[in-house]
């Protein structure tokens, strides 16, 4: 079978591409060995201090939390009910990502999960090197010395602005979309342009490309991976078993495990 291309528009603060990730990962278990997968970190949170030198992450914590509660509410993933620190940007913690991708792509997969539970599981954000650093160092299949050596490369800071540059380029079905409900897929107002929504997933085959933007259902994905390419579809893998899942993530919220397992169904 053809391979479909498959690009994640993504951020690790975002928590609508948190609360996307059970989806994700059922898509990759059912479908794996048909997909290339490629992560674009988007960079969603501009240094909040550069445009506000008062900034206080810990004073900004409730409101943040406030926010990403409604999200969950929605999702069913967990929020950070005690933020410490509102994550002051996302450049650090996405060219980490891109220089985590020179260990290979799971090592680099490994660490954007981290960096999401830090945020919204253990309520205290890796936004800062040092921060990510002291991550990288508590995970299998991550080299945190490597990580910490490759984050000023010129070739990981060329891979973080291309990703920052292809995320402000959405196609026309972004951009013309107009949608309504909460975690609207709508391109997003962006300085003087647009960029996608998080996350967004384009599916790309035979059959053309297919956009998935911001939280949609699960039944988008598997519509828009069969209209990319004609059949993948098909004969999925079947839903993992406890043992399987328990085997194949290291970590797994509640949510995710139900939602794995089919127990449950994720809609917007």
């Amino acid at each position: 079978m053809t391979k479909i291309e498959v690009v994640e528009y993504t951020d690790p603060w975002c928590s609508w591409a948190w609360g996307t990730e059970p989806k994700l990962r059922r898509l990759r278990w059912r479908y794996g060995d048909r997909l290339d997968w490629r992560t674009v970190v988007g960079d969603l949170v501009a240094d909040r201090a550069l445009a506000r030198p008062d900034f206080d992450a810990t004073l900004a914590a409730p409101k943040t939390a406030s926010y990403w509660q409604k999200v969950h509410e929605h999702t069913g993933m967990p929020w950070p009910e005690h933020l410490e620190r509102a994550p002051q940007l996302s450049a650090i913690a996405d060219r980490a990502v891109k220089a985590a991708e020179r260990q290979g792509i799971p090592a680099a997969a490994t660490l954007l999960r981290a960096i999401r539970e830090s945020c919204f599981v253990h309520c205290a954000p890796a936004d800062s090197l040092p921060r990510v650093v002291a991550l990288a160092a508590t995970l299998d299949g991550v080299d945190e010395r490597q990580l910490a050596a490759d984050f000023d490369r010129d070739d990981v800071i060329a891979a973080f602005n291309a990703d920052r540059e292809e995320t402000r380029r959405p196609n026309d079905y972004a951009l013309h979309l107009q949608e309504t409900h909460e975690g609207k897929g709508n391109a997003k107002p962006d300085g003087d342009g647009w960029r996608y929504a998080f996350p967004t997933i384009l599916f790309r085959g035979t059959g053309g490309d297919r956009t998935v933007p911001g939280w949609q259902p699960w039944d988008a994905y598997v519509d828009a991976m069969e209209a990319a390419e004609p059949g993948s579809a098909a004969d999925p893998r079947p839903d993992p078993t406890l043992e399987e899942a328990l085997a194949t993530w290291p970590t797994l919220t509640e949510f995710e495990l139900e939602f794995l397992s089919g127990s449950v169904r994720a809609t917007p």
